[in-house]
C-alpha cells in the first residue's frame, strides 16, 4: 500500500492566507495538545483550541464526515445513553465520560477530518527537527521537573512522560506525528532511519514497547521495497524488542500480568460483555472495578476504562461499541483500513479510544483513506 501521491496545489491570494492561518492553527494546536496537566476550569487548553477551529468550521462549512460515520457514532452514543441512564448500577464519573464522548472526541475527530483534507496535496507543516526537539524538550521539562507543565506520576516513574498524564500518550503523539511524514516519505534509506529512529528512541524513554509493533506494522504495509527487504527489517525489530523488552514477558512479571493484571482484567471484561451483551454504559468501569472484592491491577479507582479498547466499547455499549471501534479505529468502511491499522493494533492492548490525540489523527487518516480511494477511482475511471 503506498503513501498518498503530492500534488502541488494552486490557490487564489485570498484563499492562500486562509490556507497560510489554517495551517498555524494546526501547528498551534499540534503545541497545544501535549500541556495536559495545565487546566483552564475543567478544560485543558487543546480543548480551548478545538473550540476555535470548531468555530472556523462552522463558519467556512468544513465539516467532512460520512454517513456511515455517523451512523455508527449515532448508534454508539444511544445504546451507551441509554444504558446509563436506565441501568441502575454503581457510576463514578459517568457525566465526564459523556461529555468527552458526545462532544470533545467527535469534535477532534471531525477537526483531524478537516486538517486531513488541508494536507492531502500538501506539505505537513513539519519535521524530524521539529520531532526530535520535540521529544529533547519534553525530556528536559521531566528532567528540570518543570512546574506546571510537569507532575509526577505514581506508575512507570522511570518512564519519560513530560507534559503528559501517561507514557503512552506520549508515545502514540510522537509515533503518529511521525507516521503522517513516513506516510508522505520517498522511503528511501535516510527517511527509514529518522523513522525507526524516532520509534526506537520514544520506546527507549517512554518505555512504550508497542509503539515498535506498531512502526512494524506501518512499515509492512506501507513500503515499497522488497519482501525480503521487510523480513530483515522485521526480525531486526523483533531482536531489538525482545533485547530490551522481553524480560517483561517472562518469569514472574508474565505471571503477574497474566494473574493480576491484563490476564485477570480480560478474564472479567469477557464474563461482562457475556452477561449483558448491550452493555453498562459510562462511568461503569471504573465504579465496577473499584468495588470488585479482588483488586486487579491497573483498574479501580482513578482508571475510567479496561486496557483494550474494543473491550471497553464493549462493555460500554455492546456490539454498537464494537461498531464504533471498526469504523473510526479500524477504518472499516471508510478505506482506511491499512492506513489506521497501527492505530488499531495499538488500541488492541491500550486504551487509546480515551484520548483526544487518537481521534484528531484518526479523523486525519481517514480523510486520507477517503481522498486516495477517491483519487483511485477517477484515474481508473479515466483510462
Amino acid at each position: 500500500m503506498n503513501a498518498p501521491a503530492i500534488h502541488p496545489v494552486y490557490a487564489a491570494p485570498h484563499e492562500a492566507a486562509s490556507e497560510v492561518w489554517l495551517g498555524r492553527l494546526f501547528v498551534l494546536g499540534l503545541l497545544l495538545l501535549p500541556l495536559q496537566f495545565i487546566q483552564v476550569g475543567m478544560a485543558q487548553p487543546a480543548h480551548l483550541w478545538a473550540i476555535v477551529v470548531i468555530g472556523v468550521m462552522v463558519y467556512t462549512k468544513s465539516f467532512r464526515v460520512k454517513g456511515l460515520e455517523i451512523g455508527a457514532y449515532l448508534f454508539f452514543i444511544a445504546i451507551a445513553l441509554v444504558d446509563t441512564l436506565l441501568a441502575h448500577y454503581f457510576r463514578i464519573k459517568a457525566v465526564e465520560q459523556i461529555i468527552k464522548f458526545v462532544a470533545v472526541y467527535p469534535a477532534f475527530y471531525l477537526i483531524g477530518r478537516m486538517y486531513g483534507e488541508k494536507y492531502f496535496n500538501k506539505k505537513l507543516p513539519y519535521g524530524y527537527v521539529f520531532i526530535f526537539s520535540f521529544i529533547a524538550i519534553q525530556y528536559l521539562i521531566q528532567f528540570f521537573r518543570v512546574p506546571v507543565v510537569y507532575e509526577a506520576v505514581g506508575f512507570m516513574q522511570n518512564a519519560i512522560h513530560g507534559t503528559f498524564k501517561e507514557r503512552n500518550w506520549f508515545a502514540i503523539y510522537v509515533f503518529l506525528l511521525i507516521y503522517l511524514l513516513f506516510l508522505r516519505s520517498d522511503f528511501r534509506f535516510s527517511s527509514l532511519m529518522k523513522f525507526f529512529g524516532a520509534s526506537i528512541l520514544i520506546a527507549l524513554l517512554s518505555e512504550s514497547k508497542t509503539v515498535l509493533i506498531a512502526c512494524g506494522i506501518a512499515f509492512m504495509l506501507h513500503h515499497r521495497g522488497h519482501f525480503w527487504l521487510k523480513v530483515l527489517a522485521i526480525a531486526a525489530g523483533t531482536a531489538f524488542y525482545m533485547q530490551h523488552f522481553g524480560w517483561e514477558l517472562s518469569g514472574d512479571l508474565l505471571r503477574v500480568r497474566l494473574q493480576d493484571e491484563r490476564g485477570l482484567a480480560f478474564e472479567q471484561s469477557i464474563k461482562l460483555i457475556s452477561e449483558n451483551w448491550t452493555g453498562y454504559g459510562f462511568g461503569f468501569v471504573e465504579g465496577y472495578f473499584s468495588q470488585l472484592w479482588f483488586t486487579i491491577m491497573g483498574l479501580g479507582l482513578g482508571t475510567n476504562s479496561i486496557f483494550s479498547s474494543p473491550l471497553d466499547f464493549m462493555v460500554i455499549a455492546g456490539f454498537a461499541g464494537l461498531a464504533f471501534w471498526f469504523v473510526f479505529f479500524a477504518g472499516v468502511g471508510t478505506s482506511s483500513v491499512f492506513l489506521l491499522a497501527p492505530v488499531a493494533a495499538w488500541s488492541l492492548v491500550n486504551p487509546l479510544h480515551q484520548s483526544e490525540i487518537v481521534y484528531l489523527f484518526a479523523g486525519f487518516l481517514t480523510t486520507w483513506g477517503l481522498q486516495r480511494h477517491a483519487a483511485d477511482r477517477a484515474s481508473k475511471g479515466a483510462l
